[in-house]
């Protein structure tokens, strides 16, 4: 993909050759926390994508991960419309049962537009996660199960994961900030129910 991009603006640049070339801001967010969202907005898409392989803040999925790296790693993936990144983070995040919703830290930022964003994030882990739940597969069940063992899982007691605490806390932004969704086509649609009470 990162390929076909470059592909793609050596091929724009070569057809216009007598517009000026933009210029790419040099940035270099390999640092932790990620940027506010206003930088990763200003920020070519490519360009950032390349930043995020080259970041050294945590060694991904391995024991010195926490729950607090992986929300802001979602955080990331959601201001790019990575499908696929936010896809497998839900999925790494559900598999540490010993991760509860609920335990997140509070990241206490210091930006309040990404401080916002986070907040809204274990809202959206909790509707997925529950509405598992709620079919009976609880967190510690194994990705292939026999019939015996649905009816099993469903027979117990259902678990439920709640928001953080620290989340009821941030109230809403003086401005709405508004997230390009670029592979969703137009980028307009409704807000998710779930955070229809929580207006970023």
């Amino acid at each position: 993909m990162r390929r076909i991009l470059q592909f793609l603006c050596s091929f724009k640049t070569a057809w216009n050759l007598s517009a000026p070339a933009p210029q790419l801001p040099k940035i270099s967010f390999t640092e932790y926390p990620p940027p506010p969202p206003k930088d990763i907005f200003d920020t070519y898409r490519a360009q950032y994508e390349e930043i995020l392989f080259e970041r050294r803040y945590v060694h991904l999925h391995t024991d010195t991960d926490t729950p607090l790296k992986t929300l802001y790693r979602l955080y990331e993936y959601i201001l790019l419309d990575q499908n696929i990144g936010i896809r497998n983070e839900i999925e790494y995040f559900w598999n540490r049962e010993k991760w509860a919703v609920c335990e997140i830290q509070d990241p206490n930022d210091d930006d309040p537009i990404r401080y916002a964003v986070l907040s809204c994030i274990p809202h959206l882990l909790v509707t997925a996660f529950n509405a598992n739940i709620e079919l009976g597969l609880p967190r510690n069940a194994p990705p292939i199960m026999t019939n015996d063992q649905i009816d099993e899982f469903r027979k117990q007691e259902k678990k439920f994961e709640t928001v953080p605490e620290w989340t009821k806390k941030i109230g809403p932004l003086v401005e709405t900030l508004r997230i390009p969704h670029m592979k969703g086509g137009c980028g307009e649609g409704k807000e998710l129910e779930v955070l229809e009470d929580m207006i970023i």
